[in-house]
């Protein structure tokens, strides 16, 4: 193991802390630990690295300094009231249509899949994914043992996920 990977492997609680002190973000600290890290590696690809505790704490005060800049311009866009650029860059939670249609295609070939299954094969796997019963219950409504249940439904799911392949 590299000088570096050994020092950040040891000291990353510290790093941690040291970086929620020059971000004065809590939350993010982890996250700043975690780019300066990729980013020591790129580093240290290119050239030799004297001291790690060095770099690293450079490398993050870098980096805090860059997002509380970056935050500060956001907080100055929504005191203006410019709101359409901030929700602009926001993602959109929606699917894009490619998943939409690809999702709908596996929805239809499992539901084509559950209609070739036998009656009692389907309903114990039915029940025990639409519907979440147990084991157990799925035995009694269908007057079977539960070995026999989580055979079934056990079989079902190998088909659903033989039909999706």
């Amino acid at each position: 193991m590299n000088p570096l990977s050994e020092f950040y492997l040891r000291q990353h609680a510290g790093l941690v802390r040291y970086a929620r002190s020059v971000s004065s973000d809590e939350f993010g600290a982890e996250d700043l630990v975690q780019e300066a890290w990729i980013r020591c590696r790129q580093i240290a690809g290119r050239e030799p690295i004297g001291d790690p505790a060095h770099l690293f704490r450079r490398v993050l005060r870098n980096l805090a300094i860059d997002r509380n800049r970056s935050l500060g311009r956001e907080r100055s866009r929504l005191a203006s009231g410019d709101f359409a650029d901030v929700q602009a860059r926001m993602a959109d939670d929606a699917p894009s249509a490619e998943r939409t249609l690809i999702a709908r295609n596996d929805l239809e070939r499992l539901h084509d899949a559950l209609a070739t299954l036998d009656e009692r094969t389907r309903v114990a796997f039915e029940m025990h994914r639409f519907e979440g019963a147990r084991l157990r219950d799925i035995a009694d409504a269908l007057d079977i043992s539960v070995t026999r249940a989580h055979e079934l439904v056990a079989l079902a799911l190998r088909h659903c996920r033989d039909s999706l392949r």
